[in-house]
Protein backbone atom coordinates (compact mmCIF):
# COMPACT_ATOMS: atom_id res chain seq x y z
CA UNK A 1 0.00 0.00 0.00
CA UNK A 2 2.90 2.38 1.48
CA UNK A 3 4.62 1.23 -2.09
CA UNK A 4 1.41 2.24 -4.56
CA UNK A 5 1.10 5.98 -2.19
CA UNK A 6 4.84 6.13 -3.47
CA UNK A 7 4.51 5.65 -6.51
CA UNK A 8 1.43 7.75 -6.97
CA UNK A 9 2.95 10.42 -5.31
CA UNK A 10 5.69 10.38 -7.69
CA UNK A 11 3.72 10.22 -10.82
CA UNK A 12 2.10 13.04 -9.63
CA UNK A 13 5.12 15.30 -9.02
CA UNK A 14 6.18 14.28 -12.08
CA UNK A 15 2.81 15.40 -13.80
CA UNK A 16 3.17 18.42 -12.28
CA UNK A 17 6.56 19.31 -12.79
CA UNK A 18 6.09 18.56 -16.71
CA UNK A 19 3.07 21.10 -16.44
CA UNK A 20 5.02 23.32 -14.38
CA UNK A 21 7.71 23.40 -17.44
CA UNK A 22 5.08 23.23 -20.20
CA UNK A 23 3.49 26.76 -18.83
CA UNK A 24 6.64 27.94 -18.19
CA UNK A 25 7.85 27.28 -21.79
CA UNK A 26 4.74 28.71 -22.93
CA UNK A 27 4.78 32.10 -21.13
CA UNK A 28 8.38 32.07 -22.30
CA UNK A 29 7.43 32.37 -25.74
CA UNK A 30 4.47 34.66 -25.29
CA UNK A 31 7.04 36.96 -23.51
CA UNK A 32 9.45 36.56 -26.47
CA UNK A 33 6.96 37.09 -28.63
CA UNK A 34 6.09 40.55 -26.64
CA UNK A 35 9.35 41.76 -26.71
CA UNK A 36 9.77 41.24 -30.37
CA UNK A 37 6.66 43.39 -31.00
CA UNK A 38 7.95 45.63 -28.38
CA UNK A 39 11.17 45.97 -31.05
CA UNK A 40 9.08 46.10 -34.07
CA UNK A 41 6.80 48.79 -32.53
CA UNK A 42 9.70 50.97 -31.76
CA UNK A 43 11.29 50.71 -35.38
CA UNK A 44 8.32 51.23 -36.66
CA UNK A 45 8.15 54.32 -34.83
CA UNK A 46 11.84 55.32 -35.88
CA UNK A 47 10.84 54.97 -39.28
CA UNK A 48 7.65 56.85 -39.32
CA UNK A 49 9.82 59.85 -37.75
CA UNK A 50 12.80 59.69 -40.08
CA UNK A 51 9.85 59.89 -42.91
CA UNK A 52 8.73 62.97 -41.00
CA UNK A 53 12.14 64.37 -40.51
CA UNK A 54 12.83 63.79 -44.56
CA UNK A 55 9.74 65.85 -45.28
CA UNK A 56 10.57 68.82 -43.21
CA UNK A 57 14.26 69.02 -44.82
CA UNK A 58 14.20 67.59 -48.18
CA UNK A 59 12.81 70.36 -50.65
CA UNK A 60 9.82 68.75 -51.98
CA UNK A 61 11.70 68.84 -56.07
CA UNK A 62 14.44 66.91 -54.56
CA UNK A 63 11.60 64.30 -52.82
CA UNK A 64 10.18 63.55 -56.42
CA UNK A 65 12.80 63.50 -58.45
CA UNK A 66 14.63 61.21 -56.21
CA UNK A 67 12.01 58.77 -55.90
CA UNK A 68 14.03 57.31 -52.74
CA UNK A 69 12.77 59.45 -50.76
CA UNK A 70 9.35 58.87 -51.19
CA UNK A 71 9.81 54.96 -50.72
CA UNK A 72 13.10 54.14 -49.94
CA UNK A 73 14.57 50.36 -49.70
CA UNK A 74 13.95 48.92 -46.03
CA UNK A 75 17.49 49.35 -43.96
CA UNK A 76 18.65 46.33 -41.25
CA UNK A 77 18.65 48.56 -37.77
CA UNK A 78 18.58 47.13 -34.38
CA UNK A 79 18.34 43.21 -35.38
CA UNK A 80 15.32 43.75 -37.89
CA UNK A 81 14.29 45.75 -40.94
CA UNK A 82 12.92 49.12 -41.04
CA UNK A 83 11.12 51.03 -43.77
CA UNK A 84 8.92 53.93 -44.63
CA UNK A 85 6.62 55.35 -47.50
CA UNK A 86 5.22 58.51 -48.26
CA UNK A 87 2.49 59.44 -50.44
CA UNK A 88 1.02 63.04 -51.06
CA UNK A 89 -2.95 63.02 -50.30
CA UNK A 90 -3.73 65.82 -51.58
CA UNK A 91 -3.36 64.82 -55.08
CA UNK A 92 -6.56 62.67 -54.39
CA UNK A 93 -10.43 64.53 -53.50
CA UNK A 94 -11.07 64.78 -49.74
CA UNK A 95 -14.59 63.44 -49.30
CA UNK A 96 -14.71 66.18 -46.35
CA UNK A 97 -14.70 68.83 -48.86
CA UNK A 98 -17.96 67.79 -50.12
CA UNK A 99 -19.10 70.27 -47.26
CA UNK A 100 -17.75 73.67 -46.80
CA UNK A 101 -16.18 73.95 -43.01
CA UNK A 102 -17.21 77.42 -42.20
CA UNK A 103 -21.07 77.10 -42.98
CA UNK A 104 -22.27 73.50 -43.17
CA UNK A 105 -23.55 74.08 -46.58
CA UNK A 106 -22.96 71.78 -49.87
CA UNK A 107 -19.23 72.79 -52.13
CA UNK A 108 -21.04 72.81 -55.52
CA UNK A 109 -17.01 72.67 -56.82
CA UNK A 110 -16.05 69.20 -54.86
CA UNK A 111 -19.34 67.95 -55.76
CA UNK A 112 -19.09 68.12 -59.57
CA UNK A 113 -15.46 67.10 -59.53
CA UNK A 114 -16.68 63.69 -57.23
CA UNK A 115 -19.49 63.86 -59.71
CA UNK A 116 -17.26 63.38 -62.53
CA UNK A 117 -14.51 60.47 -61.01
CA UNK A 118 -18.02 58.55 -59.99
CA UNK A 119 -19.06 58.87 -63.41
CA UNK A 120 -15.90 57.36 -64.71
CA UNK A 121 -16.20 54.28 -62.61
CA UNK A 122 -20.50 53.43 -63.65
CA UNK A 123 -21.02 54.66 -59.64
CA UNK A 124 -24.28 57.38 -59.98
CA UNK A 125 -24.24 60.77 -58.54
CA UNK A 126 -26.59 59.99 -56.04
CA UNK A 127 -23.94 58.21 -54.04
CA UNK A 128 -22.84 61.49 -53.27
CA UNK A 129 -25.65 62.41 -51.06
CA UNK A 130 -25.39 60.19 -48.69
CA UNK A 131 -21.79 61.45 -47.85
CA UNK A 132 -22.67 64.45 -47.65
CA UNK A 133 -25.63 63.76 -44.78
CA UNK A 134 -22.89 61.73 -42.82
CA UNK A 135 -20.70 64.86 -43.03
CA UNK A 136 -23.50 68.17 -42.51
CA UNK A 137 -24.95 68.27 -38.99
CA UNK A 138 -28.15 69.17 -40.11
CA UNK A 139 -30.66 66.19 -40.26
CA UNK A 140 -32.61 67.16 -43.23
CA UNK A 141 -32.16 64.25 -46.13
CA UNK A 142 -30.30 65.16 -49.09
CA UNK A 143 -31.88 64.12 -52.73
CA UNK A 144 -31.25 60.15 -51.92
CA UNK A 145 -28.93 60.18 -48.86
CA UNK A 146 -29.78 59.44 -45.61
CA UNK A 147 -30.03 60.54 -41.89
CA UNK A 148 -30.78 59.04 -38.28
CA UNK A 149 -33.87 57.58 -39.62
CA UNK A 150 -32.11 55.24 -41.91
CA UNK A 151 -29.23 54.02 -39.97
CA UNK A 152 -31.28 53.43 -37.10
CA UNK A 153 -33.87 50.88 -38.80
CA UNK A 154 -30.84 48.97 -40.41
CA UNK A 155 -29.51 45.62 -38.27
CA UNK A 156 -27.65 46.14 -36.24
CA UNK A 157 -28.76 50.10 -36.08
CA UNK A 158 -26.05 52.36 -36.19
CA UNK A 159 -25.55 56.37 -35.78
CA UNK A 160 -24.95 58.76 -38.06
CA UNK A 161 -22.14 60.93 -37.74
CA UNK A 162 -22.85 64.44 -38.16
CA UNK A 163 -19.32 65.41 -38.79
CA UNK A 164 -16.44 65.23 -40.93
CA UNK A 165 -15.01 61.60 -41.77
CA UNK A 166 -11.55 61.04 -39.17
CA UNK A 167 -10.61 58.28 -41.94
CA UNK A 168 -11.35 56.78 -45.31
CA UNK A 169 -12.19 53.81 -43.81
CA UNK A 170 -15.45 54.84 -42.12
CA UNK A 171 -17.10 55.53 -45.56
CA UNK A 172 -17.49 51.65 -45.01
CA UNK A 173 -20.87 52.61 -42.58
CA UNK A 174 -22.34 55.06 -45.14
CA UNK A 175 -25.44 54.30 -47.38
CA UNK A 176 -24.79 52.39 -50.42
CA UNK A 177 -20.97 51.71 -49.75
CA UNK A 178 -18.80 48.36 -48.97
CA UNK A 179 -15.33 47.70 -48.75
CA UNK A 180 -15.93 46.09 -52.74
CA UNK A 181 -16.74 49.88 -53.54
CA UNK A 182 -13.90 51.69 -51.71
CA UNK A 183 -11.13 49.18 -51.87
CA UNK A 184 -11.33 46.93 -54.70
CA UNK A 185 -10.80 47.14 -58.35
CA UNK A 186 -13.81 49.10 -59.92
CA UNK A 187 -12.27 48.13 -63.61
CA UNK A 188 -14.73 46.59 -66.12
CA UNK A 189 -14.71 43.49 -66.79
CA UNK A 190 -13.84 43.11 -70.09
CA UNK A 191 -11.91 46.09 -70.21
CA UNK A 192 -8.86 44.67 -71.22
CA UNK A 193 -9.89 42.43 -73.87
CA UNK A 194 -11.73 45.39 -75.44
CA UNK A 195 -8.99 47.77 -74.88
CA UNK A 196 -5.38 46.47 -76.28
CA UNK A 197 -2.35 47.89 -74.88
CA UNK A 198 -0.34 46.50 -77.77
CA UNK A 199 -0.61 49.65 -79.50
CA UNK A 200 -0.05 52.32 -76.67
CA UNK A 201 3.38 53.75 -76.19
CA UNK A 202 5.20 53.37 -73.00
CA UNK A 203 3.72 57.10 -71.37
CA UNK A 204 0.01 56.13 -72.85
CA UNK A 205 0.89 52.86 -71.01
CA UNK A 206 1.96 54.83 -67.73
CA UNK A 207 -0.99 56.94 -68.12
CA UNK A 208 -3.34 54.62 -66.20
CA UNK A 209 -2.56 51.58 -64.20
CA UNK A 210 -5.21 48.88 -62.38
CA UNK A 211 -4.47 50.67 -59.28
CA UNK A 212 -6.35 53.50 -60.76
CA UNK A 213 -8.89 51.61 -60.92
CA UNK A 214 -9.55 51.71 -57.04
CA UNK A 215 -11.62 54.43 -55.55
CA UNK A 216 -9.36 54.60 -52.49
CA UNK A 217 -6.53 55.62 -54.41
CA UNK A 218 -8.67 58.82 -55.65
CA UNK A 219 -10.21 59.70 -52.78
CA UNK A 220 -8.80 60.63 -49.19
CA UNK A 221 -10.51 61.53 -46.05
CA UNK A 222 -8.80 63.61 -43.02
CA UNK A 223 -9.33 66.65 -40.98
CA UNK A 224 -7.56 69.95 -41.63
CA UNK A 225 -6.15 72.02 -39.83
CA UNK A 226 -7.89 75.15 -38.98
CA UNK A 227 -11.11 76.64 -40.37
CA UNK A 228 -9.99 77.22 -43.99
CA UNK A 229 -8.69 74.14 -46.30
CA UNK A 230 -7.54 74.02 -49.50
CA UNK A 231 -9.19 72.06 -51.45
CA UNK A 232 -6.87 72.27 -55.01
CA UNK A 233 -5.28 69.19 -56.37
CA UNK A 234 -2.14 68.53 -56.64
CA UNK A 235 -1.18 67.86 -60.65
CA UNK A 236 2.19 66.42 -59.52
CA UNK A 237 0.38 63.00 -58.13
CA UNK A 238 -3.15 63.23 -59.37
CA UNK A 239 -4.34 59.92 -60.60
CA UNK A 240 -5.51 59.96 -64.21
CA UNK A 241 -9.06 59.68 -63.19
CA UNK A 242 -8.83 62.52 -60.73
CA UNK A 243 -7.28 64.55 -63.57
CA UNK A 244 -9.83 63.57 -65.89
CA UNK A 245 -12.42 65.70 -62.83
CA UNK A 246 -11.22 68.32 -63.32
CA UNK A 247 -13.59 69.92 -65.88
CA UNK A 248 -16.42 69.06 -68.14
CA UNK A 249 -13.46 70.17 -70.53
CA UNK A 250 -10.37 68.32 -69.46
CA UNK A 251 -9.41 65.57 -72.11
CA UNK A 252 -6.86 62.62 -72.24
CA UNK A 253 -4.49 64.64 -74.13
CA UNK A 254 -4.09 66.99 -71.11
CA UNK A 255 -3.90 64.39 -68.46
CA UNK A 256 -1.10 63.31 -71.06
CA UNK A 257 0.17 66.13 -71.16
CA UNK A 258 0.91 67.07 -67.87
CA UNK A 259 2.84 63.23 -66.96
CA UNK A 260 4.96 64.20 -70.08
CA UNK A 261 5.93 67.58 -68.60
CA UNK A 262 6.51 65.78 -65.58
CA UNK A 263 9.47 63.43 -67.24
CA UNK A 264 10.49 66.49 -68.93
CA UNK A 265 11.11 68.11 -65.46
CA UNK A 266 12.46 64.98 -63.77
CA UNK A 267 9.21 64.23 -61.77
CA UNK A 268 8.07 67.20 -60.54
CA UNK A 269 6.01 70.27 -61.97
CA UNK A 270 7.28 73.44 -60.15
CA UNK A 271 5.00 76.13 -61.76
CA UNK A 272 1.61 75.99 -62.76
CA UNK A 273 2.83 78.58 -65.75
CA UNK A 274 4.40 75.58 -67.14
CA UNK A 275 0.89 74.74 -68.22
CA UNK A 276 -0.23 77.71 -69.71
CA UNK A 277 1.19 77.69 -73.57
CA UNK A 278 0.56 74.17 -74.11
CA UNK A 279 -2.48 73.78 -76.62
CA UNK A 280 -3.89 70.81 -74.71
CA UNK A 281 -4.64 73.70 -72.16
CA UNK A 282 -5.70 76.62 -74.35
CA UNK A 283 -9.24 74.99 -75.45
CA UNK A 284 -12.07 76.78 -74.81
CA UNK A 285 -14.34 76.71 -71.37
CA UNK A 286 -17.67 77.77 -70.42
CA UNK A 287 -17.35 81.98 -70.47
CA UNK A 288 -14.37 82.11 -73.14
CA UNK A 289 -11.71 81.10 -70.32
CA UNK A 290 -9.17 78.94 -71.99
CA UNK A 291 -8.67 75.39 -69.70
CA UNK A 292 -5.74 76.62 -68.15
CA UNK A 293 -7.04 79.64 -66.64
CA UNK A 294 -9.81 77.84 -65.57
CA UNK A 295 -7.91 75.20 -64.09
CA UNK A 296 -5.53 77.77 -62.26
CA UNK A 297 -7.89 80.01 -61.38
CA UNK A 298 -7.44 83.33 -63.59
CA UNK A 299 -9.95 85.41 -64.44
CA UNK A 300 -12.85 83.87 -62.55
CA UNK A 301 -14.39 83.61 -59.00
CA UNK A 302 -13.16 80.64 -57.69
CA UNK A 303 -9.88 82.21 -55.65
CA UNK A 304 -6.88 80.21 -56.06
CA UNK A 305 -8.15 77.73 -58.78
CA UNK A 306 -8.83 73.88 -58.82
CA UNK A 307 -5.03 73.04 -59.45
CA UNK A 308 -1.79 73.34 -57.73
CA UNK A 309 1.77 71.76 -57.37
CA UNK A 310 2.75 72.08 -53.94
CA UNK A 311 2.41 69.07 -52.05
CA UNK A 312 1.03 69.64 -48.55
CA UNK A 313 -0.81 66.92 -46.87
CA UNK A 314 1.34 63.71 -47.28
CA UNK A 315 0.30 59.58 -45.52
CA UNK A 316 2.98 58.07 -43.91
CA UNK A 317 3.34 54.56 -42.77
CA UNK A 318 6.64 53.26 -41.13
CA UNK A 319 7.14 49.76 -40.95
CA UNK A 320 9.39 47.68 -38.64
CA UNK A 321 9.87 43.91 -38.75
CA UNK A 322 11.54 41.72 -36.71
CA UNK A 323 12.61 38.02 -37.51
CA UNK A 324 10.59 38.29 -41.00
CA UNK A 325 7.65 37.58 -39.13
CA UNK A 326 7.04 40.17 -36.94
CA UNK A 327 5.34 43.35 -38.21
CA UNK A 328 4.39 46.24 -36.77
CA UNK A 329 2.98 49.83 -38.44
CA UNK A 330 2.61 53.34 -37.52
CA UNK A 331 0.84 55.39 -40.38
CA UNK A 332 -0.44 59.27 -40.15
CA UNK A 333 -1.36 62.17 -42.12
CA UNK A 334 1.17 64.82 -41.87
CA UNK A 335 0.11 68.33 -42.53
CA UNK A 336 3.63 69.93 -44.01
CA UNK A 337 2.51 73.50 -44.29
CA UNK A 338 1.56 74.00 -40.65
CA UNK A 339 3.50 71.47 -39.28
CA UNK A 340 0.49 69.39 -38.12
CA UNK A 341 -0.50 65.72 -37.75
CA UNK A 342 -3.72 65.71 -38.89
CA UNK A 343 -4.50 61.83 -38.13
CA UNK A 344 -2.08 58.94 -36.35
CA UNK A 345 -2.91 55.48 -35.67
CA UNK A 346 -0.58 52.13 -34.20
CA UNK A 347 -1.30 48.82 -35.28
Amino acid sequence: MVLVLIMALGSASLFTAGKFFQDAATEYQIARTQADGFRAHMLAKAGFMGAVGALKKIPEDVLYQSGLALDPPPIPLGGGVIYYTMSPEDGKININSLVKIYDDQPNQRSIEMMSRLFYQYGLKREMIFPILDWIDENHQETGGGAEQYYYSRLKPPRKIKNAPFYSLSELLNVKGFDRAIVYESLKPKDFDKNNSKDFLTEEERALRSDKDYVLSSNVTAYLPYGDSYDDRININTAPYFVLMSLSDFMTKQAAMKILKLKLQKGGYIKELKDLEKEPEFQVKTSGELTLYKELAGEGTEVSGGRIKTKGEVYKITGVGIIKDKVVRKVTGIFDLTNNQMLYYTED
